[in-house]
């Protein structure tokens, strides 16, 4: 079966974060021995002559679109139906928070199945069944996780499919970067000294030659604010044994020396956390910590974390009215805030 896993540009630049969600599709597919081909248009911007071209030309039997979040509904929309027109029997899949509107998707784009929540483990329960032909749709209604729509042309969704637990969830495979060019994207060498009043690398003194890299240690979140979408509920920290070979073999295949962490919710598993960080120590990697809630940390926990090596860590402050914060269902005050921020500069760490 021929399939093909691309991304969407969501922003005007390309985004230095890992397409983490694409690869561990990709990943997950091989494990049912279908090696899927990668087109990242988000880093590329391939040209519509392009992308025309590429969809003509490899007829893929499926396609699935990366939409991590709302903002790719245009691009979503123009590229299935680039896809449908140029390859009318290509079946369309789509994965990321995007599938949140998947009624509207359905509708609207050329898209045959929307997956919700983690895709791993239902794409590969959907993609055998898109090998029958005509589709059989008591097999689709059977299989969890998707969302079509039916022989009537109504809409149907099947239920929530199984997620990885946190011994499951699979660390990213960064040969499919390498496989595609991209791979000093998202692994970057740390700039020389005449750069380093970059943002990004202003901390970063000392590191100059090494490469940063992107991990992440959880899934999921302790909250439930109402602007952020989620499907599934709970909080899934990956065990230590796990993250702490992946950062060994981040530091030895690639000369790792710095990790930006790219958890929605990091820390709120304090004790992992504080074993984490020990880690991090060990190994001379420094590190910053996005994702943060404000009532995860204490003045200690911001002093142990910046002795092990962090010099930044960015908070979901969201807003500075109490009013917001409670529409916001943040389960936090306004004073969590402003005494996490004069902490957090207290112990000399950086934070915006």
């Amino acid at each position: 079966m021929k399939v093909c896993i691309c991304t969407t540009p969501i922003r005007p630049e390309p985004t230095g974060f890992p397409p983490f969600g694409s690869m561990a599709i990709i990943q997950s597919l091989r494990k049912i021995e279908i090696n899927a081909e990668f087109y990242n248009i988000d880093f590329y911007r391939y040209s519509h002559q392009e992308i025309e071209a590429y969809f003509k030309k490899q007829q893929f039997d499926v396609v699935g679109i990366s939409a991590v979040v709302s903002t790719a509904y245009t691009y979503t929309k123009y590229l299935s139906k680039l896809i449908r027109r140029m390859s009318p029997d290509t079946v369309i899949i789509l994965g990321g928070n995007l599938a949140a509107s998947a009624e509207i998707i359905l509708n609207k784009c050329e898209v045959d199945f929307c997956v919700i929540g983690d895709g791993e483990f239902i794409i590969q329960d959907l993609v055998p069944i898109l090998k029958e032909k005509p589709l059989n749709y008591d097999n689709l209604r059977d299989t969890k996780g998707i969302a079509f729509l039916d022989e009537q042309k109504k809409f149907c969704f099947t239920g929530y499919g199984k997620s990885p637990s946190a011994q499951e969830i699979e660390l990213p495979d960064y040969t499919i970067l390498e496989g595609d060019d991209s791979f000093d994207c998202y692994m970057p060498k740390i700039p020389e000294p005449d750069r380093t009043k970059n943002f990004e690398y202003s901390g970063h003194l000392g590191l100059q030659g090494v490469r940063t890299a992107q991990v992440i240690t959880a899934k999921g979140c302790v909250a439930r604010c109402t602007f952020c979408h989620r499907f599934e509920p709970g909080y899934r920290a990956i065990p230590l044994d796990k993250l702490t070979e992946h950062l060994k073999h981040l530091k030895t295949k690639y000369n790792v020396g710095y990790i930006g962490i790219g958890d929605e919710n990091f820390g709120s598993d304090k004790k992992l956390t504080a074993k984490l960080i020990k880690v991090f120590s060990e190994l001379g990697l420094k590190w910053h910590a996005g994702g943060v809630r404000t009532r995860t940390v204490t003045k200690e926990t911001l002093q142990s974390w910046y002795d092990n090596g962090c010099d930044t860590v960015h908070y979901g402050i969201e807003s500075g009215s109490p009013k917001i914060l409670q529409v916001m269902e943040k389960n936090l005050k306004l004073e969590d805030n402003i005494q996490a921020l004069k902490w957090t500069g207290e112990v000399g760490i950086s934070t915006i």
